[in-house]
């Protein structure tokens, strides 16, 4: 179970599965001793320190492929260079975590590639504003929110931008632009997204008064050298579904370290105000009745037409009600860092789950996070769906349970945010 192998230091949800595993093999290993002669033991044993071998070489080659394509980046020359950089990494850790199987090491790498890519656009949107005379970048910082601000990255990852300022200035502006066109030529925005942008202040104020008689984001404009650009109203927080999670999982990946720093904290304090308020509890309610592909009578809840039509929408019927709920309790109960692991971890410690509601729930996220990302590879886009018809018996179970452990998580948060069932 590398989801739960992959913790580190005082974690004690880790030890039931690194237990049973070392049980697993350790029973094995008698077994075969007890029945083999020294001469099949001692085969049985190069066989072992051949597989060894053979992983660790594919680990090396693995490094340094990976190795190549961060220099490649790093030294991208335009924006459109990143893409065909970004495809290739996929494609290598797609490779690794078939053979893995583990949504930890493949979330470590894709958070990496994120942000490597994403500091090499907002250089390359410098430079070119330097290059068409419009001056030097103002001091900026550049949040992201979503998937990389829990630090769960997967190959087509869903993300918001936050670009902050501390002074209004044209520069800034002219900025805004540059980055915005980089963001869509290296792929990292859709077409028709935006960042969000705006000074210090004007985040504040978006954090305390919502996004009450805000109009909608203009569309941005080519802006020629030397041009001046207007400075435009601060958009509107994204909808509902987005709203907490602009607040909740932001981090830092470019620019000014102290600004970002001022913009989380912000966040932070807008969270701990808002907790005991009505949208809080509003916002609460939507996540706590999210359905589950798990309908009545244990039946799936599958995809009626389309080009998905008999699948299962893994994403909205299954992880995302996981995240968001973890996330609910998580600020219910002040834990503001970190992704769902963590946040399992941090409400475990503070007793709001116990120790077998909080194991299920890892297990949830791991198999859940698996299919997104199998899906993913299938589609080779940002799609999550399976065909139940295509399950094992043993998958089948595991995602079964999986969303039994999400109902027991929604029940468990309907008792304390809305009131006893």
């Amino acid at each position: 179970m590398p989801m739960l192998l992959g913790t580190k230091g005082d974690d004690i949800l880790k030890w039931r599965a690194s237990t049973e595993l070392v049980q697993s093999l350790k029973k094995r290993l008698e077994g075969k001793w007890g029945s083999s002669s020294s001469r099949e033991a001692e085969a049985f044993l190069g066989t072992l320190i051949d597989t060894f071998k053979e992983e660790l070489a594919y680990e090396g080659q693995l490094d340094e492929e990976l190795a190549a394509l961060n220099l490649a980046i790093a030294e991208a020359p335009v924006p459109a260079a990143l893409v065909p950089l970004q495809a290739r990494y996929r494609e290598l850790v797609s490779a690794h975590f078939r053979r893995r199987n583990s949504p930890l090491a493949l979330c470590g790498a894709c958070n990496a590639l994120h942000d490597m890519v994403l500091q090499r656009t907002a250089q390359l949107a410098e430079e070119r504003m330097r290059d068409l005379g419009q001056g030097t970048a103002p001091v900026y910082a550049l949040l992201v929110s979503g998937d990389r601000g829990r630090g769960e990255q997967t190959l087509y990852g869903r993300n918001r931008y936050l670009l902050l300022h501390q002074l209004d200035s044209q520069r800034f502006y002219l900025f805004g632009r540059q980055l915005t066109q980089a963001l869509h030529e290296a792929g990292l925005l859709a077409e028709g997204e935006t960042p969000w942008h705006g000074s210090l202040s004007e985040w504040r104020s978006l954090l305390k008064n919502g996004d009450r008689g805000q109009p909608p984001p203009p569309e941005l404009e080519p802006v020629l050298p030397f041009a001046a650009a207007q400075k435009q109203t601060a958009q509107p927080l994204p909808e509902w579904r987005w709203r907490l999670e602009s607040m909740a999982d932001l981090c830092h990946v470019a620019g000014f370290e102290p600004l970002a720093e001022q913009a989380m904290s912000a966040a932070a304090a807008a969270l701990r105000e808002q907790r005991g308020r009505d949208p809080f509890f509003q916002l609460a309610r939507r996540v706590i009745n999210l359905p589950l592909a798990l309908g009545h009578f244990g039946r799936w809840r599958l995809e009626r037409g389309g080009e998905h039509q008999g699948e299962i929408d893994i994403e909205t019927l299954g992880l995302s009600p996981l995240v968001q709920l973890v996330r609910i309790l998580a600020l219910q109960a002040e834990v503001h860092e970190g992704g769902t692991l963590e946040r399992v971890r941090q409400l475990l410690y503070r007793g709001a789950l116990d120790v077998e509601l909080a194991e299920r729930l890892l297990k949830a996220l791991q198999c859940l996070m698996q299919l997104r990302i199998e899906g993913e590879i299938r589609s080779e886009g940002a799609t999550a769906f399976a065909n139940p018809e295509e399950f094992s018996t043993a998958l089948d179970e595991r995602l079964r349970a999986a969303l039994e452990a999400v109902l027991s998580l929604q029940k468990i948060a309907y008792q304390r945010l809305v009131g006893q069932v």
